[in-house]
């Protein structure tokens, strides 16, 4: 075997460190690579890096709101495996993947009901097994869990109305137009109510296997004949047309009471969505069938957005696409162009898939909550594994500038680096203890650069990871191909291609594509700590809001992490909470010269903080304001004790504005011009990151990580080796052309 490979990663955020700590897990990794990764700043993690604060109580500092959920198969089981390898103490915090996360089945949605907030909470089931075990549900088995899921709610609105109602007349009224409805041969029932229902929900349960038998039977792959279409819409309709009916009559008895009555209400909806949601699946052929299984090909629908596909399908403009159901799947992936509230968009395919895995895969709990910050809990193992394999494998503060070609532009031929401070020793050591746990500090640990810059960035409060920064490196350093590199791992988001690789977007069509294609969108995070606790303010321990006010509509108790932070005594906090949502771009971005653009949308962060307690955090804790709506600001703890609303500068508020931070949307249209790792039109540059062909192609940890997977097969050179966890038909069929693309360039 002659010299490892030398690979360039350029970024450290969850896909890329996937892909590294996948390949350096091959038993002779050390004779096929020799990898060096480029991070600008002193941390990595990405979008999911995460800073403790030495100067406010060692608390925690997110850029958001990061949870997990219990379909997320690939990225639990790597994490699994990371802390197995770890081998930490027992006795040390977070010492397995046991003591990592906190469990929650519920959400809590929002709803606005005559211009009043009202709470839905709502939980979620569970399937058997364990979060990254591989078992997976099939296609029937998740068209039968939404037939389920519409009749049990069905019945339970029906019971409600039934059992309850003291007029026997109306009751036998409604008996009877429910047998007709239901084309039953009987036209009355003498049995109980409860027998009655007993034998409605034998009739109704049928839907999934009528939905199957229709799919089986009338699948055709390639229409030639209009007749033919015209036949499958016709048996297809027929399969929906008593649901229809069901669903009318279940509006002609509750439509006028859906302002006043919740349970009617929510039934209302749920049952339009789900039926929607089969109708949809079987009529666009979402559901289809490959070698006789059932499969999902959520790509189909991509061309609109999900509300209007629900719409197009029969689901209620108003009640059911404006449900909080329905805008929790804007909301979760801040599906809101340029961080407009008035402009959601997100592709049905895309969004549709991570529904149904959300509500029907999920095993254990549908969230699961770090225990410490995401840097802490996720990335520092990630760190302590790679350099123990190789000590030098990191080397901080190296910003990229610039990535160029070949002469020919078949490849990757020079990175440019800016060497952003000068080190004391060769190698930077980035974490700090805060009560025996390894952390990521939220500024550079400046005891390790040379005492005079160390000084000027303290005085100047330089902020090394943001692009309009008014620090200059040090020095340019430039990596050649074939002398510091052979291929080259472009880990950054997407956003910051046009400023780093520009001379790929000149020269690759595909590049210049995808970048016109796929959109990105600011966020913005508050984070708060009280001096109350859960029974002082009045509120759950794990309070987990969602579909909240726009912008900012997800709230999330983060008390769990207490314990890892190190207040003083005398500011011990007893509650911390975080709210998130997207940030409206600014009128005009400017170049990275104005170096007071940061400070500007700061100040724009904090306003709409400020209004968000005075106008809205109301609803969420009420205990904190007075009768008059007057917020009491004594109750953040404040380690300056300022009076009054100066408290509100001990509120960590953060607007995420770097090209590396804007979250990746999944517009429509888009996901068919996301590139693959290794079909880059560059011979020696792959790409990974939750912007990439991923089968999934949204921004969450789960696509991350399936994107580093996928990199480190398309450069293994035993990639059936690298497992997949999946029943996506998308990625599956990623991974087939992956490796075939593999096999041909063997033979060339």
């Amino acid at each position: 075997m002659g010299k490892p490979r030398r690979i360039a990663v350029l970024g450290g955020g969850l896909s890329a460190m996937t892909t590294v700590y996948t390949l350096m897990q091959e038993p002779n990794w050390k004779e096929k690579y020799d990898i060096t990764i480029y991070q600008l700043g002193w941390r990595i993690g990405g979008k999911g890096a995460s800073g403790v604060n030495p100067e406010a109580g060692y608390r925690i500092e997110e850029h958001g709101l990061h949870l997990w959920m219990g379909f997320y198969e690939n990225a639990f089981r790597l994490i699994k495996d990371v802390y197995k390898g770890l081998n930490r103490d027992k006795s040390a915090p977070l010492s397995s993947f046991d003591k990592v996360f906190s469990q929650q089945d519920y959400f809590i949605f929002t709803e606005q009901v005559k211009d009043k907030w009202v709470d839905w909470k709502v939980p979620f089931p569970k399937l058997p097994g364990k979060v990254g075990d591989g078992e997976l549900p099939s296609v029937e088995n998740v068209i039968a869990s939404i037939s389920d899921f519409v009749i049990d709610l069905f019945i339970e609105w029906l019971e409600g109305y039934l059992l309850e109602n003291q007029n026997k007349k109306w009751t036998q009224k409604v008996i009877d137009q429910l047998l007709k409805v239901v084309f039953w041969k009987e036209t009355r029932v003498t049995a109980s109510k409860k027998d009655f229902i007993s034998k409605l929900r034998q009739r109704l349960s049928r839907l999934d296997d009528d939905i199957i038998d229709n799919v089986r039977k009338n699948f055709i792959k390639t229409i030639d004949s209009k007749e033919l279409q015209y036949r499958r819409e016709e048996e297809i309709d027929y399969v929906f047309k008593h649901w229809d009916k069901l669903k009318n009559f279940i509006w002609k008895n509750i439509g006028k009471a859906t302002q006043q009555n919740d349970v009617g209400r929510r039934a209302w909806m749920a049952i339009d969505l789900g039926l929607s949601l089969l109708k949809g699946m079987v009529k666009d052929q979402v559901i289809t069938i490959n070698n006789d299984e059932l499969r999902f090909d959520f790509e189909v629908i991509n061309d609109i957005d999900y509300g209007e596909w629900l719409v197009k399908h029969g689901a209620d403009r108003t009640l059911t696409v404006g449900s909080p159901i329905v805008r929790s799947m804007y909301d979760g992936p801040f599906s809101f162009l340029k961080g407009n509230p008035d402009e959601p968009n997100v592709e049905a395919g895309t969004i549709l898939n991570i529904f149904l895995r959300l509500l029907f895969t999920c095993k254990e709990s549908v969230v699961w909550r770090m225990n410490a910050g995401m840097g802490d809990v996720i990335f520092s193992p990630f760190y302590e594994d790679l350099v123990q394999k190789k000590k030098d494998i990191f080397k901080f503060f190296h910003a990229v500038r610039d990535v160029s070609l070949s002469d020919d532009k078949t490849s990757i031929e020079r990175i440019v680096l800016g060497r952003q401070v000068t080190l004391k020793t060769d190698e930077y050591s980035p974490l700090v203890k805060v009560k025996g746990l390894d952390c990521w500090p939220s500024r550079p640990l400046y005891d390790q650069i040379v005492d005079e810059e160390a000084e000027e960035l303290k005085e100047k409060n330089i902020h090394l990871e943001s692009c309009w920064t008014e620090w200059e490196d040090r020095e340019t350093i430039i990596l050649k191909k074939g002398e510091d590199f052979d291929d080259v791992i472009f880990g950054f988001s997407v956003g910051t291609v046009p400023h780093v690789a520009k001379e790929l977007l000149d020269h690759s069509e595909k590049w210049s594509k995808m970048i016109e294609s796929i959109k990105t969108v600011q966020t913005q995070a508050y984070q708060y700590w009280f001096n109350q606790s859960s029974e002082e303010l009045g509120i759950e321990e794990d309070k987990l809001q969602s579909a909240y006010v726009e912008p900012v509509d997800t709230f999330c108790a983060m008390n769990q992490v207490l314990d890892k932070e190190d207040w003083p005594t005398s500011h011990d906090p007893k509650y911390v909470a975080y709210s998130c949502g997207v940030f409206s771009d600014a009128e005009h971005i400017p170049s990275f010269d104005d170096h007071d653009f940061p400070r500007r949308e700061k100040l724009r962060g904090l306003e709409n903080c400020r209004e968000y307690i005075e106008k809205h955090l109301s609803h969420l804790i009420p205990s904190l304001y007075d009768d008059e709506g007057n917020f009491n600001w004594d109750a953040l703890v404040d380690l300056q004790d300022r009076v009054g609303e100066e408290r509100m500068h001990s509120i960590y508020t953060r607007v995420n504005i770097d090209p590396s931070e804007r979250y990746v949307l999944s517009a429509v249209n888009s996901s068919k011009y996301r590139i693959k790792t290794n079909d880059t039109d560059f011979d020696n540059l792959f790409v990974t990151g939750d912007w990439i062909q991923n089968g999934m192609n949204a921004g969450f940890v789960e696509g991350a990580v399936t994107s580093g997977l996928l990199t480190a097969k398309a450069i293994s050179d035993e990639p059936e080796k690298i497992p997949i966890i999946t029943d996506n038909w998308s990625i599956k069929k990623l991974e087939k052309d992956l490796i075939k693309k593999r096999e041909l360039e063997k033979v060339e």
